[in-house]
């Protein structure tokens, strides 16, 4: 019998990429299943060669994010940034973004899609870590980017619905042929 270590990512029009997910309880994130489940999620993240996975992105509607930003093909630029590696945040909040905003290139596991999404510069995210205990990110640049991708998720936000530029969703196929870098 083997031991299943990673979970299954749905794809966009999966009903659970479009609702909005519930906080996680104190009792709750000190469960073993639960504890399970964020170790589960964050070699999921890895697996699929992502900085950055929602829990609804494996069809569970709750509010946690795993953040693992590393040089990666879906991401090249990504070696210029700060590691933000393996980070599990149990109920996040963005808040404090700034006003000066950027778009960039963003993609997603859920989905073979990319596209230029504008977002805040700079931002701070509070949460909790797997033991429960408070944390607080001052982020900026693409880890700031990584944060704001992920917590949208958590209200059932997906990045083509902040694509303003509709004529930069690309198959990541074509992304790669023309847009990449």
């Amino acid at each position: 019998m083997t031991r299943k270590t990673t979970l299954e990512i749905v794809r966009l029009g999966h009903p659970a990429l479009r609702a909005v997910s519930e906080p996680v309880t104190k009792t709750e994130l000190r469960s073993r299943k639960f504890q399970k489940f964020l170790k589960q999620l964050a070699k999921t993240c890895k697996q699929g060669d992502g900085v950055g996975i929602a829990a609804p992105q494996v069809g569970v509607n709750k509010r946690v994010i795993v953040v693992n930003i590393h040089e990666t093909s879906r991401y090249p630029d990504s070696s210029d940034t700060p590691a933000y590696r393996d980070i599990i945040v149990v109920n996040p909040k963005c808040h404090s973004c700034s006003t000066e905003r950027t778009e960039d290139w963003e993609g997603d596991l859920s989905s073979n899609l990319y596209g230029l999404v504008p977002r805040s510069v700079r931002c701070t995210v509070n949460g909790l870590n797997p033991d429960g205990e408070e944390v607080t990110y001052e982020l900026e640049g693409f880890p700031a980017r990584v944060f704001q991708h992920e917590i949208d998720h958590l209200d059932g936000v997906f990045l083509i619905d902040r694509v303003e530029r509709k004529e930069t969703i690309a198959e990541r196929e074509m992304w790669e042929k023309f847009h990449l870098k």
